[in-house]
């Protein structure tokens, strides 16, 4: 049994595509094949209300159709498209998903927070890193939202969905990506993310002695920070080069962020400075040094989920 699972962010379209294992363990499915594509969906119209564009809706039926034919390549049994932020909170969501239904002959599944947040969860403890882990926080930050889960006894106790995603944080906080950040911008950006955070996740257990993440982000930052050639051996991060990192990443424009960095595409490249503050301020927040990267993401929790439910 082969399932593809398709994630349509605010940032990046991704598909997973798994296979069964006969004799399942703590996860219960291979990796066959990944593959991420861009797909920027939304702006911010005049009154700062979160819209898809005929662009973006055409760029999510692209995007799915390319992922339609690596399934078919890999003659997939099933497939699961869900939609995270974007969709949630756009204006003309119900508009957007009927078009691309229609374009593409499949039904879009919006995942709400807690939903989004719990299969985040359950993804991440199909790493086995994370699995002997029993109490931690965990992060998810897309391009829409960031998901901050608190974990005890390795069941979910605590959920929220903040917009905060890097390309939400960096619309709310500047009128022009291109140009490096001023200190003015970026206290007015760590003030948004702090308050935001202190609000909506003002009441939690305890403090957790390790946190955990995954999100495109983290990707990208954890390929700079190993080192030029983006072996990425240590998925251990610390918050302090993490600091140090985005006074460097602030301070360039984008054409200079794409020359400094060559592994970020131009099309993270401009929100990652937001994404960076976003992780710092968050983990301030929580009270944590360092943050662990896994590749076990939401793609992974709803291929779990799937297999789990066929073999009930």
């Amino acid at each position: 049994m082969k399932v593809g699972v398709i994630d349509l962010g605010s940032n990046t379209s991704k598909l997973l595509i798994a296979q069964i294992k006969p004799f399942p363990g703590q996860q219960n499915f291979k990796v066959l094949e990944e593959k991420s594509l861009p797909c920027r969906i939304f702006t911010l119209t005049e009154k700062k209300v979160l819209k898809i564009s005929q662009e973006g809706s055409t760029r999510l039926v692209s995007c799915i159709d390319k992922f339609q034919n690596i399934c078919q390549s890999h003659q997939t049994d099933h497939l699961i498209v869900v939609a995270t932020e974007a969709l949630r909170k756009a204006e003309n969501s119900q508009e957007v998903t009927l078009f691309v239904e229609q374009q593409t002959s499949l039904k879009i599944k919006i995942l709400s927070g807690q939903e989004e947040a719990k299969a985040v969860v359950k993804g991440l403890q199909t790493d086995p890193m994370i699995n002997d882990l029993a109490d931690y926080f965990a992060l998810d930050i897309g391009g829409g939202s960031l998901e901050i889960m608190e974990v005890e006894q390795k069941r979910v106790c605590n959920i929220q969905s903040l917009p905060l995603g890097a390309v939400s944080v960096a619309l709310a906080n500047s009128s022009n990506l291109n140009l490096p950040l001023t200190p003015e911008t970026q206290l007015k950006t760590r003030g948004f993310v702090r308050n935001i955070v202190q609000k909506e996740f003002k009441i939690y257990s305890a403090k957790r002695p390790h946190l955990v993440g995954t999100g495109g982000i983290l990707v990208f930052l954890r390929q700079i920070l190993n080192n030029p050639d983006g072996y990425m051996k240590n998925r251990s991060l610390n918050l302090s080069e993490i600091k140090q990192l985005a006074k460097e990443v602030c301070s360039l424009s984008l054409s200079n962020r794409v020359g400094r960095f060559p592994k970020l595409p131009s099309d993270r490249a401009d929100v990652f400075p937001f994404g960076l503050i976003t992780i710092i301020e968050t983990m301030e927040f929580l009270g944590a040094q360092s943050i662990t990267h896994s590749f076990h993401n939401l793609r992974y929790g709803i291929a779990q989920d799937f297999f789990e439910s066929i073999e009930a």
